[in-house]
């Protein structure tokens, strides 16, 4: 009796534990991925660039992107972490922008293009450039 005991126990313990981790383990699979978090201050920069853009005040343009560059640079430590995948389509988007704004000479068509990408990036960032 104690040997038949014996012998349940060492099979149906690996089996619960087995068990409760697949259960434990999978409930995070199914978890929503985090995000960037509160992109508006990104935004707000981006809208402004834009409408310096618009009004063909592209050397105004050129240095309020700087205003972005500067920020999204000093907030990669923050952010990069919380979802990189997303972090890196926000950042080719804006490096592109960055270029399009800055360009010589400046094509203001190619400024708006860059610029509204990113900004659907920023809005989105699920979506790769």
């Amino acid at each position: 009796m104690k040997q038949l005991l014996l012998a349940l126990v060492l099979i149906a313990a690996p089996i619960a534990l087995f068990g409760g981790y697949e259960l434990y383990a999978g409930s995070g699979a199914h978890a929503a991925p985090a995000t960037l978090g509160d992109m508006s201050a990104f935004t707000g920069i981006i809208a402004d660039v834009q409408a310096l853009v618009e009004k063909a005040e592209l050397p105004q343009a050129a240095k309020r992107i700087t205003d972005f560059e500067t920020a999204w640079d000093q907030a990669e430590t923050a952010i990069r972490p919380l979802n990189p995948v997303q972090w890196g389509h926000v950042d080719q988007a804006a490096d592109r922008a960055l270029h399009a704004v800055r360009a010589t000479p400046p094509d203001a068509a190619a400024a708006k293009a860059a610029l509204a990408t990113l900004m659907a990036v920023l809005t989105n960032p699920d979506t790769a450039p």
